[in-house]
């Protein structure tokens, strides 16, 4: 099964926009195998995703029931990049969309958090892959810079 998000981290993935409604049913059912609970997250599991609308109600139905809660702004960040950085190691998500989803959070927060350190190293590393003028290194070497960037968590 793939790795899902934790009621936290699902929350400040929400939050910031890195969530799509596609993924709550999944996230319902891991969370089910983890031992949570309710008649709306077993609804939830379920679900086939045809209207978006259903899942919504159902996800904002289970969020009362579990009694998971918003996250600060402050915490959401370290949420986020540990997801990302799990769903990495498990080979779910390739470098660039670790990188893409970085730099969708700080455009989402409108880089209000300048707690994000992470963040913005790889936000630096997406400007160079992104401009238009020559850059000075090679499209491979700021790509071994991410590499070595994301396993320097390891």
């Amino acid at each position: 099964m793939k790795l899902q998000p934790t009621p936290a981290q699902a929350m400040a993935l929400l939050t910031s926009g890195l969530l799509d409604v596609s993924e709550f049913p999944d996230i319902a059912a891991q969370w089910l195998a983890d031992g949570m609970d309710s008649a709306n997250l077993r609804m939830l599991a379920g679900a086939d995703n045809e209207d978006p609308n259903d899942i919504r109600d159902l996800w904002t139905a289970t969020l009362k029931d579990l009694e998971i809660q918003a996250i600060p702004f402050e915490m959401r960040w370290p949420q986020i990049w540990t997801y990302e950085l799990a769903t990495w190691k498990a080979d779910q998500r390739t470098r660039g969309q670790v990188v893409r989803d970085a730099v969708q959070y700080l455009r989402a927060v409108d880089y209000a958090d300048r707690d994000a350190e992470e963040a913005y190293a790889l936000w630096q590393l997406w400007d160079e892959l992104t401009s238009n003028y020559i850059p000075p290194r090679t499209e491979a070497e700021i790509w071994a810079d991410v590499d070595r960037y994301l396993h320097s968590f390891d």
